[in-house]
């Protein structure tokens, strides 16, 4: 950072600044099914155009968290980041009221928008900050918590209380919340190119770690998403399914923790290739429990390898790429991973069994591994690592 203070204080008021205001731009990845699904069940949105809204709005933020790190550094970051946020804001607080399909579309398309330039905005500083691999496991440690803890409240006091609008305004909130932590950011970030305008001086390797990010998340999500119907086809009943998706989303935050405390310090090839593997074995054992325990543990796995090894990712490409600016991407190729993943496999499933869709996220991890093993063993990683 341009003027960056050597007082370590302020330097933590940045990275918890930025956490704060990122949280409300990644809250909606995991609240989709709890703010539309009431939508739904009003009648207000249709199942079919539930996934258009909900993949668009992904796609969004997508989009603007790859293109905008270039635009919102230099002169008034803050006050770029903070009409993103309060577009945020208000995108939230006319959801409920934006009428049918339509209008639904178009609100939470310029939501995602502006997420993603907010998530943008709240990478630059984290990975301005030094040790952008440590920064990023402690930002999904940190969102992946506040996430869990919303999640449970929506269903057990917001629904009850304030009905279908309650959730929006929650997120909301959370946007109001994000406002006010971008002023808490001390120094503004340096210009910097955007980074999809220097793509063409990354090397070959840097792209193969970002189509690993790729693979992995649209693996993880092409099990996923198919884990209730999973419990049901082996007869495991409601309990085991509640307690490996809640123990799953706890296993997410302490992989993460874990790189932020001491993981980061590991080599990154040989980490990656160990842990994107393991990751590949969980997915397909998933999809093949031999009992309740057997269920629970395999999404344990999968949960604490998934968000460890994004760290780990990005640790790989500041060994590759010399000026870091495929960073950037990092939070965009998840998107899209999580977005295609769920799409690809539900192509191969049927109401028989979901059982292909194991395979297709097992075959997606198993490509994972052979990119970033690639990418670990190029002669320019080597070349700037030894």
């Amino acid at each position: 950072m341009s003027g960056q203070s050597p007082d370590p204080a302020k330097r933590r008021i940045d990275v918890a600044a930025a956490i704060g205001y990122g949280i409300c731009a990644v809250a909606i990845l995991s609240l989709q099914p709890l703010a539309f699904g009431p939508l739904v069940e009003a009648g207000w949105l249709s199942e079919s155009r539930l996934g258009e809204i909900a993949g668009l709005e992904t796609a969004g933020l997508a989009l603007t968290s790859a293109i905008l790190p270039g635009w919102l550094t230099g002169n008034f970051f803050r006050l770029k980041l903070a009409v993103l946020a309060a577009l945020i804001v208000a995108c939230n607080v006319a959801t409920p009221y934006a009428g049918y399909s339509t209008g639904l579309l178009l609100v939470r398309l310029l939501c995602g928008l502006a997420e993603g330039g907010v998530l943008a905005g709240a990478f630059v500083v984290l990975f301005h900050t030094g040790n952008p691999d440590r920064m990023n496991a402690l930002f999904l440690a940190v969102s992946n918590t506040v996430i869990a803890i919303v999640s449970y409240i929506i269903p057990t006091v917001i629904l009850p209380v304030y009905g279908t609008p309650g959730p929006f305004m929650l997120m909301a909130g959370l946007g109001l919340f994000g406002l006010v932590m971008i002023f808490a950011v001390g120094h503004k970030p340096e210009a910097m190119a955007a980074p999809v305008s220097s793509w063409r001086s990354w090397p070959f390797a840097t792209w193969l770690v970002l189509l690993g990010i790729i693979l992995q998340n649209a693996g993880v999500l092409s099990a996923w998403v198919f884990l209730e119907s999973t419990a049901r086809a082996a007869n495991l009943g409601a309990q085991p399914l509640a307690l490996s998706a809640s123990l799953g989303i706890l296993a997410q935050v302490a992989g993460a923790t874990a790189i932020a405390l001491v993981g980061y310090r590991l080599p990154s090839g040989k980490s990656l290739m160990i842990g994107s593997s393991m990751l590949a074995g969980a997915i397909y054992w998933l999809g093949h429990p031999m009992g309740a325990v057997s269920f629970v543990l395999a999404n344990v796995l999968m949960g604490a390898c998934w968000l460890a090894l994004l760290p780990l990712s990005i640790k790989l490409i500041c060994e590759i790429e010399r000026k870091h600016h495929a960073l950037y991407l990092t939070a965009a190729a998840q998107m899209v991973g999580l977005s295609i993943g769920p799409l690809v496999s539900s192509l191969f499933v049927s109401e028989q069994s979901v059982e292909p869709a194991y395979l297709v996220g097992f075959g997606m991890a198993v490509m994972a591994v052979i990119a970033l093993g690639l990418a670990a063993n190029s002669p320019d990683r080597i070349r700037r690592t030894h």
